[in-house]
């Protein structure tokens, strides 16, 4: 999708999609009468990023050009572009209230969700209005959509946005809801140090001890950025002051690493002495934490946790489990940045015919680990399943300068140009 400018060449270089993008109605008209007498339809005219004329009405926020496609061309108010935008997504993304509202009012899909799964009311939780979101709510729109990122609440509660949060709420938005990355809306607050997003989640039940993995834990996260506040606020809650983490430390002890000492004081009252630490004084624990008997203590709980995580997400693949996998893949990635959890990931999304997220999760992979085989054949795999042949065969070709000899990626590649072929006769080209 292109960016959020206001250049008009961004969506498209054909006259019809230029005029949609600016609003030049009576150009627009005109352009759409020659089209429809000499072809091709309508619908069909695409800009080289697969913008439709409405997707580039919306996006120049122009109502009228949306108004007359959708209500004298009859061009279908729900069409996707290559990212699977519809039009309300254009419009929102793009900031343009008004137009969202008119795609609203006639009958866009509310729920529709991108190639990441994102619907329309996770745009308008990050990016408003308000009014718009409320909008979208009051006509239907599900407010616990899970996508890439999580809920719409995630959205909010990540940016900060008290309105847009307590609105959510106030819609029956679940404020424990934990997405396929391990996080939750109180988890992104924390990680944003936002206080007041805290103590809203917190009021509408967040649980201050839920957390999907051993290194998102909310008391953890909050020693880890410093946040006295939010340590204090999760404890009154009834935060668990002895969770212990991945490595496993517990807060007061995540604190102590980090020469946090203010946090270490607010812990201390309240966390159960470590039979570890001989002197349970604050100067004994951050002797005992800084010592290199510790460390070495930490650094191999961390390396069997690892291990332990990989092979159950081993077992969730084989079994099929593809969602048990992401999740024991991702504890791994939080744990050690290990790019080819991320190539693993992308293959679970193949396996779920996913093809958005798995293309993600290959470029994920791809921007740390450019030089591996394998990265680029997962990017390819998944532009297979999204059928854009011409990128998969670019993808598989890469792959196959750094391994020339790869049967794999020489057959896959081979896949993409037959298949590119078979398209390219079947649209008479």
């Amino acid at each position: 999708m292109a960016s959020s400018s206001s250049s008009s060449g961004e969506f498209g270089v054909n006259g019809i999609h230029v005029a949609a993008f600016l609003g030049d109605l009576p150009l627009f008209k005109r352009l759409a009468d020659e089209y429809q007498r000499l072809g091709p339809k309508i619908e069909s005219i695409r800009d080289e990023d697969d913008h439709t004329v409405l997707h580039c009405a919306a996006a120049g926020g122009r109502t009228q050009v949306c108004e007359y496609i959708v209500e004298e061309l009859k061009l279908d108010i729900d069409v996707k572009d290559i990212d699977d935008l519809t039009p309300l997504h254009t419009a929102i993304l793009r900031g343009h209230f008004l137009t969202a509202v008119y795609l609203i009012e006639n009958g866009a899909d509310l729920n529709a969700a991108t190639c990441l799964q994102r619907t329309p009311v996770h745009y308008a939780a990050r990016l408003g209005p308000e009014e718009l979101l409320k909008l979208l709510i009051m006509k239907g729109a599900d407010v616990n959509a899970v996508a890439d990122i999580g809920t719409p609440l995630v959205d909010a509660a990540y940016w900060g946005k008290k309105g847009f949060v307590r609105t959510l709420l106030d819609n029956n938005a679940d404020p424990n809801a934990i997405s396929y990355g391990l996080t939750s809306p109180l988890l992104a607050s924390i990680e944003t140090r936002s206080i007041e997003c805290v103590k809203l989640l917190l009021k509408a039940g967040a649980d201050p001890n839920l957390s999907g993995s051993k290194v998102l834990i909310p008391l953890v996260v909050a020693a880890r950025r410093e946040d006295k506040e939010i340590i204090k606020c999760l404890l009154n809650a009834g935060a668990d002051p002895n969770v212990t983490n991945n490595s496993g430390m517990t807060p007061i002890e995540v604190a102590a690493s980090r020469s946090f000492l203010e946090g270490v004081k607010i812990f201390f009252p309240v966390t159960s002495p470590i039979p570890a630490i001989p002197d349970w004084s604050i100067a004994g624990l951050i002797k005992h934490v800084c010592s290199d008997k510790a460390k070495e203590e930490r650094k191999q709980k961390l390396e069997e946790h690892i291990l332990l995580s990989k092979s159950k997400g081993l077992e969730a693949f084989n079994r099929k489990d593809y969602y048990g996998a992401i999740k024991w893949y991702s504890e791994v990635y939080l744990s050690n940045n290990d790019a080819k959890m991320l190539s693993n990931r992308s293959l679970c999304w193949i396996r779920l015919n996913e093809g958005g997220l798995a293309l993600q999760e290959a470029e994920n992979c791809i921007k740390r680990r450019p030089d591996w085989p394998k990265a680029h054949y997962r990017k390819g795999a998944a532009m297979m399943l999204l059928k854009d042949y011409k990128r998969a065969m670019d993808a598989f070709s890469i792959g196959l300068k750094l391994a020339p000899k790869n049967k794999e990626l020489e057959h896959a590649l081979r896949e993409a140009m037959e298949a590119k072929l078979k398209e390219q006769h079947l649209s008479g080209k």
